[in-house]
């Protein structure tokens, strides 16, 4: 058994990636006399070998939904999550699998046409969180660089508008002054004008001094920030397999996240939730969390053992079992 896997590209080189698996990649599956294609970029070629089993894995949900689309800032970013829509519901109608990362996700594609024999629910997985002796070390070196206090609230997100951060802010500005936790937003400005708005938000509410933006950190950074926030706050506005959300609960940490879904088929009843869409919501869910410690210690408790139900290895062997059905069964399963 043979495959090629395609993983998804970044933004910058998504043309080039779409021309070459047009144009080179049949002719590298022939010469190499592979019989199995599995990509995670939501494009399937048109021309390949007519014994190779398709498998595409449909990674991102914001081109279907219509507040993501809303949120964008620009009318070149609503042409692409449009044509990313066009792209993804083609792509799985052609191929002979297809892997959906949540049941939310399979819901879409049944809706879009792509037929539900051929989807598999697969969610991505998230490492576990083993005891760490370098988390206080670590920890200690972020203070010395950036402005971390003793109890903090945490978003860790890229920047992009459908990651929602400027209800978020808008919600922090409206809690009870007494609330004194400030709140810590990480991410990579991959969408820089939408980060430049998001500061400028920060700047107009006045909170220079209690919200802080930190552009990045690897996992190990991560990890300690995670294990020393108080609160972690959830408030994107679609996802497939949502791996920060996953992450946040298996080290512990009370998480708030909107009641839209996939939130709920992951979180369950391991976290709290709000209205995504409603800054008062958001104030008053994160509000009532902090003031119940019951109920943060018990997340904090249920978190990790929800999270522990996603693995990578589950993922891996799962995936695997596409292709061994596809080696018993021939092409048409």
């Amino acid at each position: 058994m043979s495959s090629i896997s395609i993983s998804s590209p970044t933004r910058g080189k998504a043309i080039y990636r779409a021309l070459w698996q047009h144009s080179r990649l049949p002719r590298l599956a022939k010469q190499l006399r592979t019989n199995i294609y599995l990509s995670f970029s939501h494009y399937l070629p048109t021309r390949l070998p007519a014994n190779m089993l398709s498998i595409v894995g449909v990674a991102n949900l914001a081109p279907f939904s219509e507040e993501a689309l809303r949120a964008e800032t620009s009318l070149t970013g609503q042409a692409r999550l449009k044509l990313l829509r066009r792209r993804i519901v083609s792509s799985s109608c052609k191929a002979d699998q297809v892997i959906a990362l949540s049941q939310t996700c399979r819901e879409i594609l049944i809706k879009e046409g792509v037929a539900s024999s051929k989807i598999h629910v697969i969610p991505n997985g998230v490492e576990p969180v083993p005891p760490s002796a370098e988390c206080e070390l670590v920890l200690r070196q972020l203070r010395q660089k950036y402005v971390i206090p003793a109890r903090f609230m945490l978003y860790v997100s890229h920047f992009y508008p459908y990651k929602n951060f400027e209800r978020l802010i808008q919600a922090y500005a409206l809690l009870d002054p007494s609330i004194t936790v400030p709140l810590i937003l990480v991410g990579l400005p991959h969408d820089f004008r939408y980060f430049s708005l998001v500061k400028k938000e920060i700047k107009r509410l006045n909170l220079d001094s209690r919200i802080f933006v930190i552009p990045g950190l690897d996992a190990g950074h991560l990890s300690a920030l995670y294990r020393a926030s108080t609160l972690f706050v959830y408030p994107s506005l679609i996802e497939n397999s949502p791996n920060i959300l996953l992450e946040a609960m298996a080290h512990g940490c009370p998480v708030l996240a909107g009641d839209n879904q996939p939130m709920p088929e992951f979180g369950a009843d391991a976290i709290e939730y709000f209205d995504a869409l409603s800054v008062p919501s958001i104030a008053a869910a994160i509000q009532a969390c902090l003031g119940n410690p019951d109920r943060m210690e018990e997340m904090r408790r249920l978190g990790p053992l929800r999270a522990s139900r996603y693995s990578w290895d589950d993922f891996t062997r799962r995936v695997v079992a596409l292709y061994v059905t596809h080696e018993k069964l021939g092409k048409q399963i």
